[in-house]
């Protein structure tokens, strides 16, 4: 049976030169392994000659200075320097001796012979005092050379040469015989079948050279042979199975296909229609706390109007009658001003609370991309929430440290803030408990701008905080919590805005969530 395959892995090429590798490798491990032992002998059999050379050398140097002292003491008591002189020539017949000075009894140099110069390292040194008849006559020094063992250690290195070739060569060819012919030639016949079974030939039977390693290697392989002929057997079969069963699969798989992409544009829809309806609900309280804060303002001003038309009345009564006053006029004019000042002022206030509303609310249903201010943008909407945000007890802050224009979508961002501190506002304090929001706009850099929104609540679990962004999860189910303000947030922020929402939060710490976004919003969005 043959099986097919195509392709061929580069290292099958190196098999056609295993077996010298394999003979490389162990020639060179002999080889390295003679030559390691011999360098180690040699260099024991080296120290060894230096050791006993520089034992020699000192016996050798007190010996002769004990007969050149001895010979020196009648030149020396007689002032014979030709006498002394010969007898250093005789002393210098050693060729180790590289140095000989004689002194007589009052330190002056009598007699003096030396070699070359020679490694101080390596020669010893002798004194002695030269005596005759129990009185000192004079001082001799003989230094002598130690480094004679170096003709030793040559003579020692060219035999262990010689030793080493002469056990290496013999230990390689014989060493390479039996390689061959009890490992290289079966693994070349376990590389050929190794072959076969990966071009698919599974025909031929694997047999064992030698009972051995490699013959238990070629048991394996014919056992793999074998199981790879069941396996083919087994494909073969499942295949014409699968071929039967392709075709109602493919229309199953169609059927399938179909429902899912039903399904999934059904879950898109409702989605969509999820968040639109988050979206409503967010602006319905934003719409609700805007018209109570109106009422005030507005309130006041229609008092303000109401108490100047009541004055008015009452001048012109008085001028009607004829009886009107200088102060009665005075007064009049006093208080319409101080009024119409009150009712400008609430009136201002109550048409900055509208048109912040309006570009809110046009940002949030338009969902237009523009040039807009952040910090502009982040105060209409905190003023949309201020009255909600009061009427909770809630006190916000704001830190606008630098003012950022961004090219991106206002109404998505309004949306990220106002779920912010609406998620804030419900969950990070008790039930009427005060508690301090804190909004805070900065550049990261040319390109990034980060929004933080801290509070000093509750705090949250590392649970809670793991599954804050999770869809429809919400610690107050039931109680107004719908579960997708953080969701809807994320969304925002990763899919529109191009940035990324980390939240930092222990229980009873508070939290902080940050968000930061591109300056200029991605070009593609979902």
């Amino acid at each position: 049976m043959r099986i097919s395959n195509p392709t061929r892995p580069p290292s099958v090429r190196q098999w056609n030169h295993h077996w010298w590798s394999l003979r490389v490798v162990i020639s060179l491990t002999v080889a390295v392994g003679i030559f390691l032992s011999s360098i180690l002998a040699y260099l024991d059999q080296a120290s060894r000659f230096r050791v006993e050379h520089v034992a020699q050398i000192q016996t050798e140097l007190s010996r002769l200075t004990d007969l050149t002292a001895l010979a020196l003491r009648e030149p020396l008591w007689q002032f014979a320097p030709e006498l002394a002189s010969s007898i250093i020539e005789a002393a210098f017949v050693n060729p180790d001796v590289v140095a000989i000075a004689v002194w007589d009894e009052k330190g002056m140099s009598f007699a003096r012979r030396e070699r070359a110069s020679t490694n101080p390292d390596e020669v010893a040194a002798n004194t002695r005092d030269i005596v005759r008849d129990g009185s000192q006559v004079g001082k001799l020094t003989i230094q002598m050379s130690t480094s004679g063992y170096v003709r030793k250690v040559d003579a020692a290195r060219a035999q262990y040469v010689r030793t080493g070739l002469l056990v290496a060569v013999p230990a390689l060819l014989v060493i390479l015989l039996l390689l061959h012919w009890r490992l290289v030639r079966p693994l070349d016949k376990l590389v050929n079948a190794s072959r076969r079974i990966e071009t698919g030939q599974l025909e031929v039977p694997i047999r064992a050279v030698f009972n051995d390693e490699v013959g238990e290697l070629a048991i394996s392989l014919e056992a793999t042979r074998n199981a790879l002929l069941s396996l083919v057997a087994e494909l073969e079969n499942r295949n014409k199975e699968l071929t039967e069963s392709n075709e109602t699969l493919e229309i199953r798989v169609r059927e399938r296909t179909a429902s899912l992409q039903q399904a999934l544009q059904n879950l898109e829809l409702v989605q969509k229609e999820i968040v639109e309806t988050e979206k409503l609900a967010s602006l319905g309280r934003v719409v609700a706390g805007v018209a109570h804060e109106l009422n005030t303002p507005i309130g006041n001003a229609l008092t303000v109007i109401t108490a100047v038309e009541f004055d008015l009345d009452g001048l012109r009564k008085e001028v009607a009658q004829g009886s009107l006053r200088r102060t009665s006029l005075d007064t009049f004019m006093e208080r319409a001003a101080q009024g119409l000042d009150m009712a400008t002022a609430n009136l201002k206030r109550s048409a900055q609370l509208i048109s912040d509303f309006k570009q809110v609310a046009v940002d949030q249903s338009s969902d237009q991309r523009r040039d807009f201010s952040l910090s502009e943008v982040t105060r209409e909407v905190l003023n949309m929430l201020l009255p909600t945000l009061r009427k909770s007890g809630v006190e916000l802050r704001t830190d606008y440290s630098t003012d950022v224009v961004c090219d991106s979508f206002p109404g998505r961002y309004s949306q990220v803030l106002t779920n912010l501190l609406m998620n804030a506002e419900k969950h990070a304090f008790a039930e009427g408990a005060p508690g301090c929001i804190t909004v805070r706009t900065e550049s990261v850099n040319d390109s990034t701008v980060r929004v933080t929104v801290s509070d000093n609540g509750v705090g949250m679990s590392d649970e809670v905080r793991s599954r804050i962004f999770d869809p429809f999860f919400t610690t107050k189910m039931g109680r107004g919590g719908t579960g997708l303000g953080m969701h809807i947030v994320h969304s925002i922020v990763t899919r529109v805005l191009g940035g990324h929402v980390i939240v930092d939060s222990q229980p009873g710490q508070g939290s902080r969530v940050v968000v930061e976004f591109c300056r200029s919003a991605p070009l593609a969005r979902d």
